[in-house]
C-alpha cells in the first residue's frame, strides 16, 4: 500500500496507562487502486534515558473506498468516535 496522506496528529489519553499519546489517521492507496484508512500511534522506546527507537506504528487498515476523499472522511469520523471523551 502507498501512503497518500497523513492527517494531523491528535493527543489522547492512553486507555491502558492514562498517559498522553499521539494518534493520527493515514490515507492509503491499495494495490488494486482503491483507498483505505489506518490509524497510527506514536511510540518512543528508551533505555537508561536514551531513545533507542521512535516512530509511527500503523494499526490494520479499515474499509475500502473509491476515493482518497471518501477514505479521509470516514477515517476522521472513525477516529473521532473512537477517541471521544467519555
Amino acid at each position: 500500500m502507498k501512503l497518500v496522506k497523513a492527517l494531523e496528529a491528535i493527543e489522547i489519553a492512553s486507555g491502558s496507562t492514562g498517559q498522553p499519546q499521539q494518534r493520527r489517521v493515514t490515507i492509503l492507496q491499495r494495490d488494486d487502486g482503491y483507498f483505505t484508512f489506518a490509524e497510527e500511534y506514536f511510540y518512543r522506546s528508551e533505555h537508561e534515558g536514551e531513545v533507542i527507537a521512535e516512530g509511527w506504528q500503523r494499526l490494520p487498515p479499515e474499509g475500502i473506498f473509491e476515493s482518497a476523499e471518501m477514505a479521509e472522511a470516514e477515517g476522521r469520523a472513525a477516529a473521532l468516535k473512537r477517541h471521544e471523551p467519555r
